[in-house]
């Protein structure tokens, strides 16, 4: 039987487990909604310039005065898209990095509460092979 020092270490280390893999949720859930809106900003960025590719072509004279007016609009809004997409860019990288982290530490209190269940085992093996032993040494002084 596991002692009650050994019971709560391993049920602290399993709470700060279920703590850590709450704190990676939620940091993987910031780190989407960030990725996200970057992949909106890239299709609208695109769409711009496709829109700008397909409709700068004018069939008669009637359109020539709006042409300019369209092209300079839609290469203002690609430019303010790349501009926040900038912007964007290195919180995405935060929070990659602070989804990294809140991962590893996760993995690290992963792996010592299974250290301490392995180490646990081990120990109770250790304790029933002493018991069998003095038992066997009892019935051999019979």
């Amino acid at each position: 039987m596991a002692t009650d020092a050994a019971r709560r270490r391993l049920k602290a280390l399993d709470v700060m487990e279920r703590l850590k893999r709450l704190d990676t949720e939620r940091e993987a859930r910031s780190t989407a909604q960030l990725r996200d809106r970057m992949a909106r900003l890239d299709s609208e960025k695109q769409a711009l310039l496709q829109r700008l590719s397909g409709e700068s072509r004018i069939e008669g004279l009637e359109g020539a005065p709006y042409l300019g007016r369209f092209i300079r609009s839609i290469r203002a809004e690609v430019d303010r898209i790349s501009h926040e997409a900038a912007i964007l860019a290195p919180e995405v990288a935060a929070a990659e990095a602070r989804l990294r982290d809140a991962l590893s530490e996760q993995k690290t209190f992963e792996i010592l509460r299974l250290k301490r269940i392995t180490e646990e085992r081990v120990a109770q093996k250790k304790r029933e092979d002493r018991d069998l032993d003095e038992l066997s040494l009892m019935r051999w002084r019979r």
